[in-house]
């Protein structure tokens, strides 16, 4: 990646549910279903993307949204993913 668009990409705005954290971004995917939300998201970087869907539910999408975004966050911790690799 260049050094303009690594420039770039910081100031791209990202959408509703999107976080970037450590060369990451983490994209919250909520699944309503029956009134409850299933936290799922997307943890993406460059051209490669994972999803996940987590078996827990809750009540409230912003409060699915907010969980998916401190998995994500915890996984690439306890992962040790590097972006420069």
């Amino acid at each position: 990646m260049s050094l303009l668009s690594a420039l770039k990409s910081l100031f791209t705005p990202l959408p509703e549910g999107a976080i970037r954290y450590k060369g990451y971004t983490i994209l919250a995917t909520p699944e309503e279903n029956g009134g409850v939300f299933r936290i799922s998201g997307v943890i993406a970087r460059k051209n490669h993307q994972k999803s996940f869907t987590l078996v827990d539910q809750v009540a409230d999408r912003s409060l699915s949204v907010k969980h998916w975004q401190q998995y994500a966050k915890n996984f690439i911790d306890q992962k040790n993913l590097n972006p420069l690799t």
